[in-house]
This record gives structure tokens, C-alpha cells and sequence, in this order.
């Protein structure tokens, strides 16, 4: 099954300390970069922002096919 998640999912579990549910219940999962853009946004850096980036199993993707 292929994960595509949203900036909410991520920030909320790291905010309750369950960033790792999402590897422990799908494996890996995916993310367009506007959710990497959205977790730096402003210079503020969200929670689950650090977790994102060195979590080798969630992985980053520009969109492409955008019609």
C-alpha cells in the first residue's frame, strides 16, 4: 500500500510524542514537498519537522503531474 500523508498527521503525532506510529503501522510513507515547504514555513519550525527530515523512511516528492 503506498502512504501519502499531509502535514497534519505528522505534526500532530510528533506533538503527542507518536511520530514513529506512522513507520510502525505503514512502513514508509510519502509526502509532496509543499510538506516540506509548510513545516519550515515562516522560519518557524513546526513539531514533527525535525523527525520528517531525518526519518529515512519518509520520503519527499515533487509533484509533477499537476492538470
Amino acid at each position: 500500500m503506498i502512504v501519502v500523508t499531509n502535514t497534519s498527521p505528522l505534526t500532530n503525532l510528533a506533538a503527542i510524542g507518536q511520530f514513529e506510529l506512522l513507520h510502525k503501522l505503514f512502513g514508509e510513507v510519502h509526502r509532496p514537498e509543499a510538506v516540506r515547504q509548510e513545516l519550515a514555513a515562516g522560519g518557524k519550525r513546526w513539531p514533527g519537522a525535525a523527525e520528517v527530515e531525518e526519518a529515512s523512511w519518509a520520503h519527499c516528492h515533487r509533484v509533477e503531474n499537476r492538470w
